[in-house]
């Protein structure tokens, strides 16, 4: 970590879940093969990755003063069944922006998405002391932005044609909370 980043090992508890901050041994087979799964990544920017290049990754979050990559981990079985970043971190404007992923798909369909987003939140208005958080969500991907709506994040505006996967266009619809 640079001498400025801040320590962020502790963990934010859920009924279902909690988040941990990733290190380098959560960079496993299962953790790439959501990233290489095409019913997963459908709505990513990543198409493949390699167990050394989530390592690579993992290594630049944590020495990021503007970024928390987190975990997210059955309270049951402690499994990793996905991942929640606040990424970029502006600390002058007090705004986060959140990217979900619930990569394991035995685990989707049942409010871990809700769940997460929530205690990601929490984090960023409670210990990170941010005004904002918001968030990049592809239109058609209506349950992600459903789990949103719920955790209530409202929509701000719509960017037509922003994100590019695979020569295709899509809208993008940004979504934002505001610290009450």
């Amino acid at each position: 970590m640079t001498a400025s980043a801040p320590h962020r090992t502790a963990t934010s508890k859920g009924k279902q879940v909690y988040l941990q901050e990733l290190s380098e041994e959560h960079a496993t087979d299962a953790y790439a093969g959501w990233l290489n799964d095409p019913e997963v990544n459908k709505y990513l920017e990543t198409r493949s990755v390699t167990v050394d290049e989530l390592k690579k990754y993992i290594r630049e979050k944590r020495v990021s003063d503007n970024a928390v990559l987190f975990g997210i981990f059955s309270n049951k079985n402690g499994r990793h069944i996905g991942n929640l970043k606040l990424e970029p971190i502006d600390r002058k404007q007090k705004k986060a922006t959140l990217g979900l992923l619930i990569g394991d798909k035995e685990y989707w369909g049942k409010g871990i998405g809700t769940e997460a987003t929530e205690l990601a939140t929490q984090y960023a208005f409670n210990v990170l002391g941010m005004q904002e958080v918001n968030l990049g969500v592809i239109a058609e991907n209506t349950p992600a932005i459903r789990v949103y709506e719920k955790c209530g994040f409202t929509r701000a505006e719509v960017r037509p044609g922003a994100v590019n996967h695979d020569g295709t266009l899509y809208d993008q619809l940004i979504m934002k909370k505001q610290r009450i």
